[in-house]
């Protein structure tokens, strides 16, 4: 466990310990009852016997509410939630190649679920199983004092007790490692039905998508089944355990007071301490199960957390000072073979030789699938270079770039909340005509045409004071006399900033300073 948003707990400890000592006290008590007022017949203490027992018991059962059932899941919740919250911030931190790596449902498992067995897991290795623990050292420690056969006893039957559990635990840690994979693929297809309902709708495929959900529904459910098998049988073989050895205990003791070894008091106090012996013993192995059968959990967050600590993939060919013969410069490449992956087919397309100049416009034109956003991508360090070949250089300040991105997304609120931060700006609304700010608009915003949405993300981009701008067809969804106004608008950002446009359509030719073509796996300008 290596997240550094979790804290140990000794306060916690502390009270916990304090709660154990309390209830160990209560065996004590019964016994002085049954030796020293019950047999000796000093009845006269009966009722301070009462008094001391029964404050005694209140103040345990207080206790173990707030500080052995409460408090735990209080700190386990937290925990989860504390996690939750750097999990996402670890999302969006990471690197964009190293997050496509992964399927969004892997991300998905890991802030739903994976950081609420590591906040639950962190409380009990550091808390719970530390406090049980110091509870069966203390009792051992005790009840040896008390009669160095039980202290024997219990030790032989604590033994018995790791073993059962420990054995019982082996299914429960070889499905753990299996069924993460299968949990992913199920709540991946959920996912995919819930965020792509309208286009599923649409094209009438709702029996395709029901059909897939069910596959992976059932797969997933007898993993499930199978889980909880085990792990109900892990938690029912200690008691069968306990009721034998219960019985063994209750054999020797008896065995031990007919000798005269020990009284009835001691009898009665030895077999309440087999009971409590019992639970803290079948805790402290079935917490070590859950942190054994749960580590992937841990892994998979702890990962998470140091990926997204890694830098870019453009890290390793950032220069602050690039230059050509016009001057500072965006990107440079020079004999550069684009490859999106390791494989042959995985090749884009060469550059001989370009230079893109600071505050400059260029448009980027080809056929679909010919790679003319992952040469943006590949600026940003969204995609990694690593199995290209040849020379490329960006600027150092590549990453503050905004970048109009597709498919378009939006949050239940206000348009206002909908600008994610982004100032509004009035006289950018008003060129785009935008008529639709008084609207609440949906996760799904089914109540925004196409060209409203278009107008939305454009509002993002350009409100944004960044001086690198990456607009992935900004003219889409507009109808004729926006799609002019925008193209004034950016002839306007010309000098000022650097403006790279993916376009099908010749609007921006005119006052582009290259335009850059793929044809045939080649790139090059005019």
């Amino acid at each position: 466990m290596k997240s550094k948003e979790l804290k140990k707990y000794p306060l916690q400890i502390v009270m916990m310990t304090l709660t154990f000592i309390i209830n160990m006290s209560l065996p004590l008590l019964f016994g002085y009852l049954i030796d020293n007022i019950l047999i000796s017949g000093n009845f006269n203490l009966l009722l301070k016997w009462f008094a001391v027992t029964f404050s005694v018991t209140v103040t345990g059962m207080i206790m173990n509410f707030f500080f052995i059932r409460y408090n735990p899941v209080k700190i386990g919740i937290q925990n989860a939630f504390k996690l939750q919250k750097q999990s996402l911030r670890c999302v969006l931190k990471m690197s964009q190649a190293l997050y496509s790596k992964k399927d969004k449902g892997y991300y998905f498992n890991i802030c739903e679920n994976s950081t609420g067995s590591y906040g639950d897991l962190h409380e009990e290795m550091n808390l719970n199983m530390v406090s049980n623990l110091i509870y069966i050292a203390a009792m051992l420690a005790f009840i040896t004092y008390v009669n160095a056969v039980f202290g024997i006893f219990f030790v032989v039957y604590g033994i018995v007790l790791v073993i059962i559990c420990f054995n019982g635990s082996k299914p429960l840690f070889n499905m753990q490692k299996d069924v993460l994979a299968v949990q992913d693929d199920y709540m991946m297809d959920m996912r995919n039905i819930i965020e792509n309902k309208v286009c599923i709708n649409a094209l009438h495929t709702e029996g395709f998508f029901n059909d897939r959900f069910n596959k992976s529904t059932v797969k997933y459910e007898k993993y499930i089944l199978r889980y909880r098998f085990f792990e109900y049988l892990c938690h029912y073989l200690p008691d069968i355990a306990n009721q034998v050895c219960n019985v063994a205990f209750l054999f020797i003791a008896a065995m031990l007071v007919m000798n005269g070894k020990i009284t009835a008091g001691v009898l009665v106090m030895g077999y309440q301490y087999m009971g409590y012996f019992a639970t803290p013993i079948a805790t402290v192995c079935a917490i070590a199960v859950r942190y054994r059968s749960n580590r992937p959990h841990i892994e998979r967050v702890d990962e998470l957390e140091e990926e997204a600590e890694m830098g870019k993939e453009n890290e390793a060919f950032k220069n602050e000072e690039i230059s050509g013969i016009e001057g500072p410069l965006i990107m440079k490449a020079e004999n550069f073979d684009f490859y999106k992956g390791s494989e042959e087919e995985d090749f884009l397309y060469h550059i001989d030789k370009m230079e893109l100049k600071k505050n400059g416009l260029y448009v980027i034109k080809g056929e679909n699938g010919s790679g003319k956003s992952m040469l943006l991508n590949l600026m940003l360090g969204n995609v990694s270079p690593a199995d290209s070949k040849g020379s490329i250089s960006v600027a150092g300040d590549i990453d503050d770039t905004v970048m109009l991105t597709y498919p378009f997304f939006a949050v239940n609120g206000s348009f206002t909340e909908n600008l994610y931060g982004i100032e509004a700006d009035n006289e950018l609304a008003g060129m785009l005509r935008v008529d639709f700010d008084d609207k609440e608009i949906t996760g799904n915003p089914v109540n925004l045409s196409y060209g409203q949405q278009q107008k939305l993300a454009l509002m993002r981009v350009f409100g944004c004071d960044a001086p690198i701008l990456f607009l992935d067809e900004p003219l889409s969804n507009l109808d004729t006399d926006t799609q002019e106004k925008v193209v004034r608008y950016i002839a306007g950002l010309k000098g000022n900033k650097s403006i790279l446009v993916v376009m099908h359509s010749d609007e921006l030719d005119g006052i582009a300073d290259g335009i850059i073509t793929i044809q045939d796996k080649r790139m090059s300008m005019a």
